[in-house]
């Protein structure tokens, strides 16, 4: 048979395998991961989504979105994020299926499925269809490794999972026109890499990776790599303005709090010994998986100095890696680029270059993970070869292809285990308070947690006290670790005041205003306290308080009306009602009240109308006769 009747069955051969894998990788996406489907909202769920009034008005909020930083609609402080195209999916959602959360977790896995094919296809174009097995096995070990569960699990964090999936698109279009100045790829590249931006800001680590794909695996030279990545700077530049618009400033406006970061704390070498050792359990959460946990906060990562072990360890570790990319850069080794890709996507998370809002978080790994699953299938390829060519030859390769499936079973076993933590709060705060100890965070959400899914729901009064006295405990435990922490102090006095000791409540709320006098939700709390004293005027000044310091906090809205209400100032009570309304237009309470207070005023067609409204939002309200 001759050659050229041989080529178009290798070629329709290969074609086969690619579909295959393509289908393999859909499935290995979307089956571990399907589990999330009955889940509820958790975690950042709560700022993204369900207590966010402009993402709750649905796609008329869209102009909205598009104009104000990505918390606008949850607190009144300045934000740092603009990322318009996720809340826009976010309001989409609520305006489909109001406060139905499973819908948006079968979302966020096909986002996810979209995602790990898309990046398949992108190694598939870098590397070459004649290796479509490598970039198999690096998609594989993305897909299935369990650091991702957060990412999936958490409807929030769809941020990340559009902006990897345009992303993966627009570079895949700038590779199609590689050879070329402008085509209709360009155009593709361009209109994606903005979705992705505006989905979430850290893809802009993704521009120096294009120039390196076209010096490691094309003929391209690294200094005419730059012409078709210049492409990228368009939606750049459009994205920058509008986030101007939006934040008003291209700078971060947030104050990072030591509870978030415990960098914030440090200075000089203690800072650079515990940035490195940070980064280096980076590398080792990718390496061994286990335990996962939402949350690293203080003081679960001490801060340490020079003289620690793990600092040298991952110290040695980085400079084992700069090693790797000095020595493959001139023969364009695989795992140089590896390694690149990981650095300069992981560059932003480092904590070396600026500080942000955290000092470790799993989610954070989503992208930089795809550098280590390049590096790792490639050890593996090139242990079966016994050369770094990245040629398969199975008969040769047993061994590796043995532990790649072990390593894919155990992927795929971990990541089911940990989508069940995240099934509640309560779920994933009970968890993690074991796998996070000594995290002051984990205790005081957990204690969060039995107060609001346990707590509150119970129907039995004793039952209710149980969960409250369970609730002291971790917040207790939470304060604790961290004295500082005011939003544990201020539950704390929360708990002890639905339990009825008021005077452990009001001292533990004292504590908190001493340090904090505009901490939102002990103002509030604390008003509550006078409102049921008969103290109506105190209670008034603390709900101003509260609502001067968040002007947007419609519990306090709705606690101030009630005052109002109580003492006869129906027109102010109605207009914080109105208010609230504004907020959180489907709360049924809020227009039953208005109703009420109609009545008093003896205005009984504005009543009716309002409660009307009230009986359709909630029709247990509706008095049975």
């Amino acid at each position: 048979m001759s050659k050229r009747k041989e080529e178009p069955k290798v070629k329709k051969g290969a074609d086969r395998m690619v579909l295959i894998a393509t289908l393999a990788i859909a499935l290995m996406a979307f089956i571990p991961n399907s589990s999330t489907f009955d889940h509820g909202y958790v975690l950042d769920d709560v700022s993204a989504i369900t207590e966010n009034y402009v993402v709750q008005k649905g796609t008329a909020s869209i102009p909205t979105i598009w104009t104000t930083n990505y918390r606008y609609g949850y607190w009144s402080d300045p934000g740092s994020l603009y990322r318009p195209l996720a809340l826009t999916l976010f309001a989409w959602e609520w305006k489909m299926w109001p406060n139905e959360p499973g819908p948006a977790h079968v979302i966020n896995v096909l986002l996810y499925t979209a995602c790990c094919v898309a990046i398949y296809l992108l190694l598939l174009n870098w590397f070459g269809r004649d290796r479509w097995a490598f970039a198999f096995a690096a998609a594989a070990i993305f897909t299935l490794h369990p650091i991702h569960t957060e990412v999936v699990a958490n409807i929030k964090s769809a941020d990340e999972l559009l902006a990897i999936l345009f992303s993966a698109i627009s570079m895949i279009a700038i590779w199609k026109n590689r050879d070329k100045r402008f085509s209709k790829w360009i155009v593709l590249a361009i209109i994606a890499f903005f979705l992705a931006i505006s989905s979430k800001e850290s893809v802009i680590t993704l521009i120096p990776i294009v120039p390196l794909a076209f010096y490691f695996f094309s003929d391209i030279t690294l200094k005419k790599s730059w012409i078709p990545t210049a492409w990228l700077l368009a939606p750049l530049s459009f994205y920058l303005l509008l986030r101007k618009n939006a934040l008003g400033t291209f700078s971060s406006a947030d104050v990072i709090a030591g509870i978030d970061n415990v960098l914030v704390k440090a200075e000089g070498l203690e800072y650079f010994a515990t940035a490195t050792k940070i980064c280096g359990l980076y590398i080792w959460k990718l390496i061994v998986p286990h335990p996962l946990s939402h949350d690293y906060s203080l003081y679960q990562i001490p801060l340490n100095g020079i003289s620690d072990p793990y600092f040298w360890f991952s110290g040695l570790v980085y400079l084992a890696l700069f090693w790797i990319v000095y020595k493959g850069w001139k023969s364009r080794n695989i795992f140089a680029f590896s390694v690149l890709f990981f650095l300069i996507t992981f560059s932003l998370y480092s904590n070396m270059f600026i500080m942000i809002g955290t000092h470790f978080g799993e989610r954070l790994m989503f992208l930089p993970s795809l550098g280590f699953s390049i590096g790792l299938s490639g050890l593996l390829y090139a242990w079966s070869t016994k050369s770094s060519s990245i040629s398969f030859q199975a008969s040769k390769s047993m061994l590796p292809i043995l532990l790649f499936v072990l390593v894919l079973l155990s992927y795929g076993f971990k990541t089911q285990l940990r989508n069940a933590d995240w099934k509640s709060e309560y779920d994933l705060y009970t968890a993690d308070v074991i796998y996070s100890p000594e995290s002051s965070r984990t205790h005081y959400r957990l204690g969060m947690a039995y107060m609001k899914e346990r707590a509150l729901l119970a129907k039995d009064e004793k039952v209710k006290n149980q969960w409250l006295r369970k609730a002291v405990g971790e917040l207790k435990k939470a304060i604790e670790i961290y004295p500082g922490y005011a939003d544990a102090q201020g539950e704390l006095g929360l708990a002890y005041q639905r339990l009825g000791y008021l005077d452990l409540a009001v001292e533990r709320y004292n504590i908190v205003l001493a340090k904090k006098p505009t901490h939102k939700t002990t103002l509030n709390n604390m008003g509550t306290v006078l409102f049921n004293q008969a103290k109506f005027e105190q209670a008034i000044d603390y709900f101003l308080r509260a609502l001067k310091s968040d002007p947007k906090y419609k519990d306090a809205m709705g606690n101030l009306a009630s005052c109002y209400g109580t003492i006869g100032q129906y027109d102010e009570a109605i207009k914080w009602f109105k208010k609230a309304i504004d907020i959180d237009p489907t709360n049924a309470s809020y227009y039953y009240f208005v109703g009420v207070t109609y009545q008093r005023m003896n205005k009984p067609k504005e009543a009716e109308s309002w409660l009307l409204q009230a009986y359709v939002l909630d029709p247990s309200l509706k008095p049975k006769n």
